[in-house]
């Protein structure tokens, strides 16, 4: 186990900033990726993998690495600074998967319930595209504009493309689709979207690399 902190005893220690916790964090190997536990009592630490949005783990909580081997922790200090920590325990974690999300155990059964229209699937990919192939402020859902442009439709037809998916799988009881979840604001369900698309499996880093024509 390492501890990271701007305190003496830490292993890694941080500069002497004081909006850096003397003890923020602690890293634990364990045989198939990393424990990440912020020890701070006030500051959140972001476990930021090499594609994916950013893991904020709150003071007292824990998250594993899985399933990156390879990741950073970022620390906010004085001033709107950040310290960067890169972490590489693929030599530490045996069996290690490869640098892609997870699939879904799931997906086959998801498969048979739930049918999408080759345009849906294409949206659905460019939509996810930035949040499996980025990493931090830059790993977010594709805007509408930005899809159309990448498929040659208009930001409009992409739209009603998407409220149609929405539609469909607020059927199925997909959270954050639904008018009354607390988290879907403004009626922007992208982000809604994209994580249950990727957590699920439907869409992967694979897909995103096989181009417009990935199924």
């Amino acid at each position: 186990m390492l501890t990271v902190g701007r305190g003496r005893s830490c292993d890694l220690q941080l500069p002497d900033d004081d909006h850096l916790s003397r003890r923020a964090c602690s890293l634990r190997v364990l045989d198939d990726c990393v424990l990440i536990r912020n020890d701070s009592t006030r500051k959140p630490v972001v476990v930021r993998p090499p594609a994916g949005e950013d893991r904020v783990v709150e003071p007292g909580a824990a998250t594993t690495s899985l399933p990156f081997p390879r990741f950073a922790l970022v620390l906010a200090g004085r001033a709107g600074t950040t310290v960067t920590l890169t972490v590489d325990a693929s030599r530490l974690t045996s069996g290690s998967p490869p640098i892609a999300p997870r699939q879904s155990a799931d997906r086959a059964t998801a498969l048979e319930q739930i049918e999408l229209s080759a345009a849906q699937r294409r949206i659905l990919v460019a939509l996810c595209a930035p949040v499996l192939i980025e990493s931090g402020p830059r790993a977010v859902p594709a805007t509408y504009a930005q899809v159309g442009a990448k498929l040659g439709l208009q930001p409009q037809y992409v739209r009603g493309v998407v409220k149609t998916l929405r539609e469909k799988l607020w059927g199925h009881g997909v959270h954050g689709l639904t008018p009354d979840d607390s988290d879907a604001a403004h009626d922007d369900f992208r982000w809604a979207l994209v994580r249950w698309a990727t957590r699920s499996g439907w869409v992967t880093a694979a897909d995103v690399a096989g181009g417009d024509d990935a199924t």
